[in-house]
C-alpha cells in the first residue's frame, strides 16, 4: 500500500497520486525504450546472422501482430480487479522477454519471433491499465496534465533508445542492450509491487459527488453500487450507439495515421527526397519527437487550467484537437511545397508541438465518458488506433509505388486529419455515458 507520507498529486486527489503518476510515466519510458530498441540492434543481429530484409522485417513487425491483441481484455481486467497487477504483471513480462531476446536469436528465428510477438502482448496492457489507474487517483479536473504527462514518456523513451542503444552496442554489445532495458523493467516491478495499490483506501470526493442526488452517501460500498447503477456498463452494442465514443475513435484512429506515418517514413523521405545522409536524417528525425517531450505535458496543464478558470470542457476539447488536427493537415500539404531539408524538418516539428494538443481532446475523453471503464475502453480506441497505424505505414508504400513520389502520401495524411477534425467536432461528448 501507499504511505500516507505520499504527497497528493494536487489539493483533490487522494495523497500517493502524485507516485502513481510517476511510477506509470517510468513505465510509458521502459515500454518505449524496450519496445525502439530492436530498430537499431536489427543492424548488427543481421549481420550476425545473415538475416535479410524481410526476416529483419518480419523480427521488427512480429511484435505489433501481439500488440493488438491483449488491448481490450486488458482494460476490461484493469477496470474490474484494478489496474495494479494488470500493469505490473505487463512491465514483469516484457522485461524478462526483453532479456530473453538475445539467447531467442541463438535458438532460431521462430524462437525469436515468439519473443517478440509475446513481448508485444505483454505491452498492449500498458494505456488501458494507466487509463483505469488515472480514473481511481487522478481528479478529473487533473486528468489531462497526469495523461500528457504520461504521453510525454513515449516521445522520451523513444529518444534514450535511439540515442543510448548505438552506444551501448559500441562499448558493450547489442546483447547487452537488451540485458540492460530488461533489468530496469525488473527493478520497476520489484517497486511498483511493494508500493502500489489500484484505488485509494478511501472514496475520492468526486466519486463521492457522482452519486444519484438522492442516494444516501452511507457506505464507500453502497456508493459503489448506487454508481453502478445510475449508468450502465460500457458494452460493444451500447459503444456502437454513442456518437462521443466513435468520435474518439476516429479522433484516435485519424491522429494515429500521420504519427506513425512521421515516424516509419520521415527519415526515408528527408534522406530520398531531400538528399540527407543516413546519420543525419536519423538526428534530424528526432527534432520532432523532442518537441513532443515537451509538448505533450504542457497541452495536459493547459486544458487543466482553462477548466480550473470556469472553461466549457466539450468546448475546450473541440478545439484543442481542432488545432492538433490542423496542424497535421498543414504540416503534410506545406512539405509537399518545399525542398528545403531544414525546412521540412521544421514543418514537421511544429505539426508535433501541434499535434501534442490533442491531449486536451480525444486523449483524455475516455475519463469523461466512462471514467469506471476507461481502461475498457482505451483498450478499444487503441487496438483500432494500432491497425490504423500498421495500415498508415504500409499504405504510404503502396502509395509511394503507385505514384513515385512522396506528394500523395502527404495530401492522404491531411486529408485523413481533415475528416478526423470534422467528425470530432461534430459528434464529440462530455457528459458521462456510462459506469
Amino acid at each position: 500500500m501507499l504511505t500516507p507520507l505520499t504527497t497528493a498529486g494536487s489539493p483533490m486527489s487522494p495523497a500517493g497520486s502524485r507516485w502513481l503518476v510517476l511510477m506509470t510515466v517510468m513505465a510509458v519510458y521502459i515500454c518505449m525504450i524496450d519496445r525502439i530498441a530492436i530498430s537499431i540492434a536489427i543492424i548488427p543481429m543481421a549481420e550476425e546472422n545473415g538475416w535479410s530484409p524481410t526476416i529483419q522485417g518480419a523480427v521488427m513487425s512480429a511484435f505489433f501482430a501481439g500488440y493488438v491483441i491483449l488491448q481490450v481484455p486488458a482494460g476490461y481486467l484493469s477496470d474490474r480487479y484494478g489496474g495494479k497487477w494488470v500493469l505490473g504483471l505487463g512491465v514483469l513480462f516484457w522485461s524478462l522477454f526483453t532479456v530473453l531476446t538475445p539467447i531467442s536469436a541463438v535458438l532460431g528465428i521462430s524462437v525469436l519471433l515468439a519473443c517478440r510477438f509475446l513481448m508485444g502482448v505483454a505491452e498492449a496492457v500498458t494505456w488501458p491499465s494507466i487509463y483505469s489507474l488515472y480514473s481511481r487517483w487522478v481528479h478529473p479536473d487533473r486528468r489531462a496534465s497526469a495523461v500528457g504527462l504520461m504521453n510525454s514518456g513515449i516521445a522520451g523513451g523513444s529518444v534514450i533508445a535511439l540515442i543510448c542503444t548505438p552506444w551501448l552496442i559500441r562499448v558493450w554489445s547489442w546483447q547487452g542492450a537488451f540485458y540492460l532495458y530488461g533489468a530496469l523493467g525488473l527493478l520497476w516491478f520489484v517497486y511498483w509491487t511493494a508500493q502500489a495499490s489500484s484505488r485509494p483506501t478511501a472514496t475520492p470526493e468526486w466519486e463521492r459527488s457522482g452519486v444519484a442526488p438522492d442516494v444516501p452517501e452511507s457506505a464507500d460500498a453502497h456508493i459503489t453500487a448506487s454508481s453502478v447503477a445510475a449508468y450502465p456498463r460500457l458494452t460493444l452494442q451500447r459503444m456502437l450507439r454513442s456518437r462521443a465514443v466513435w468520435a474518439v475513435i476516429v479522433a484516435h484512429v485519424c491522429i494515429n495515421w500521420s504519427l506513425y506515418l512521421v515516424l516509419s517514413w520521415f527519415p526515408t523521405f528527408i534522406n530520398q527526397e531531400l538528399g540527407a545522409d543516413l546519420q543525419l536524417a536519423g538526428f534530424l528525425a528526432l527534432a520532432p519527437t523532442v518537441v513532443s517531450l515537451i509538448m505533450a505535458p504542457a497541452a495536459g496543464r493547459l486544458f487543466d487550467r482553462f477548466i480550473a478558470r470556469g472553461g466549457n470542457r466539450l468546448r475546450i476539447r473541440r478545439v484543442m484537437q481542432t488545432v492538433a488536427f490542423a496542424g497535421i493537415a498543414g504540416a503534410m500539404l506545406a512539405v509537399t511545397y518545399t525542398d528545403s531539408l531544414f525546412l521540412s524538418v521544421a514543418i514537421i516539428t511544429a505539426s508535433n508541438a501541434l499535434t501534442a494538443f490533442s491531449v486536451g481532446g480525444f486523449a483524455t475523453n475516455h475519463l469523461d465518458i466512462a471514467p469506471n471503464q476507461s481502461g475498457f475502453l482505451m483498450g478499444v480506441t487503441n487496438t483500432l488506433a494500432a491497425i490504423s497505424s500498421s495500415a498508415s505505414v504500409f499504405v504510404s508504400g503502396l502509395i509511394q509505388d503507385a505514384t513515385g513520389d512522396w506528394d500523395a502520401v502527404f495530401q492522404t495524411a491531411a486529408l485523413v486529419s481533415v475528416m478526423g477534425a470534422l467528425i470530432y467536432a461534430v459528434f464529440s461528448g462530455v457528459e458521462r455515458e456510462f459506469d
